[in-house]
């Protein structure tokens, strides 16, 4: 059995693997990068210690876990490498684009089984740029909390569509596409709906540039979306829907936010 463990920016999440097969996943908030690495560990082995090869571990908190884990040999994964193979993993492909949106967004190409992997770019949108606003608009940084309100709100009260600019649809983007996020809020905008704003902002801009980076890399119909926000079902909708504007059909895979950790583990098993 091998462990994987991506420690982020707001979630430490850890799976345990044999065979290619998921047997536990688990995740926390990060607080000490090494301490919610080993907690996440704890929890995934529950007294299986003794059967665990080793721990892959990856993500940008790695870098801080100087130190085999509870005395596991523990090896330190590309993170590159981790997203490539566990987005492969996820979507059973040989080859795909994996737009993985966590605190921000990362984008890789995958090849050849994952025997050839690029960094395509990203952007620094991501769940961090959701949260951050939330708190800064919202007064609050509670995922579910603002998912709801947003559900609730009127995107269209704090956007403009192109259909407000030009009366109607222009090249390929439709009417009631958006034209200029938050361009039209007013004070009388309700916390719903500048909660909906944010989302749409913020998924939007990753449906976007992945949507251009599939073109750009020839992978149109081998798209697929992990990452933290993914756990959302509103975010993955309107990252989706964002993507269909350009003829491209998003796999979401279960388990996607679990990427980077499955990767991780992918990556030890290989080697």
């Amino acid at each position: 059995m091998i462990v994987g463990i991506d420690v982020g920016a707001y979630l430490t999440k850890g799976v345990l693997i044999e065979n290619d097969k998921i047997l536990k996943k688990f995740s926390i908030l990060t607080d000490e990068k090494a301490e919610s690495a080993i907690r996440t560990l704890k929890i995934l082995l529950d007294d299986r210690s003794d059967s665990v090869y080793a721990v892959g571990i990856s993500g940008g908190g790695s870098r801080k876990i100087k130190r085999d884990l509870l005395g596991i040999s523990t090896v330190k994964v590309n993170e590159i490498r981790a997203i490539g193979l566990g987005g492969l993993m996820l979507s059973k492909r040989k080859e795909a684009l994996i737009v993985n949106a966590g605190t921000g967004t990362a984008i890789v190409a995958a090849y050849e089984a994952g025997k050839r992997m690029m960094h395509v770019g990203g952007t620094g949108v991501g769940g961090g740029t959701l949260l951050g606003l939330s708190m800064r608009m919202l007064g609050t940084c509670d995922f579910r909390e603002i998912e709801e309100l947003a559900i609730s709100g009127d995107p269209g009260k704090v956007d403009l569509k192109v259909s407000d600019i030009v009366g109607g649809s222009i090249g390929i983007v439709p009417s009631w596409a958006t034209a200029s996020n938050f361009g039209r809020i007013k004070a009388e905008a309700s916390r719903e709906d500048v909660a909906a704003g944010i989302f749409n902002m913020v998924c939007q801009v990753i449906g976007v540039v992945g949507a251009m980076a599939a073109k750009a890399y020839n992978l149109n119909n081998s798209v697929v979306v992990t990452g933290g926000l993914v756990r959302s079902k509103l975010a993955s909708e309107m990252i989706g829907d964002t993507m269909r504007l350009f003829g491209i059909e998003p796999l979401i895979p279960e388990n996607g936010e679990y990427c980077t950790a499955i990767g991780a583990a992918l990556s030890i098993l290989r080697r």
